[in-house]
């Protein structure tokens, strides 16, 4: 009369499927709860490298000592110069090795910046940039 008679058999076999369910529930959660915590970290190595990377610019350009001159890049008598923009002056570019930019051939037929330390009517150039892709017109 008091007696309780045991789940049948089928109740049993939906409990397993639903604690399976369950587990994999609780397993992918788990999982996601994983990625989340692996992105801020990714993020933060990324933001460390760009840091570096700008410190490393920044060392590069207080090492520039001397001039900045801006001008057309040409090549004469085998030589790179630079004609500056603001009194037509022809500048001989000399490489350092500072810079990996120091390849002034692909600066030829552009308007480029170029900086380092001036001797005379040459650049040792520590740096150099593309400032336009055409120069002006009569320089």
């Amino acid at each position: 009369m008091g007696r309780i008679s045991p789940q049948p058999r089928d109740a049993r076999v939906v409990d397993a499927r639903e604690e399976d369910k369950m587990k994999i529930q609780i397993l992918l959660l788990g999982g996601l709860l994983c990625l989340g915590a692996a992105a801020p970290a990714q993020t933060t190595s990324q933001n460390a490298k760009s840091t570096q990377q700008s410190a490393n610019r920044m060392k590069k350009a207080s090492a520039v000592s001397g001039q900045s001159i801006t001008g057309c890049v040409d090549q004469q008598d085998g030589h790179y110069v630079l004609r500056d923009v603001q009194s037509d002056r022809l500048i001989t570019l000399q490489p350092t090795g500072i810079d990996a930019d120091n390849d002034f051939a692909r600066f030829v037929g552009h308007q480029a910046q170029a900086s380092g330390t001036m001797t005379a009517d040459t650049l040792a150039v520590a740096h150099i940039g593309q400032v336009s892709d055409m120069c002006p017109i009569g320089k």
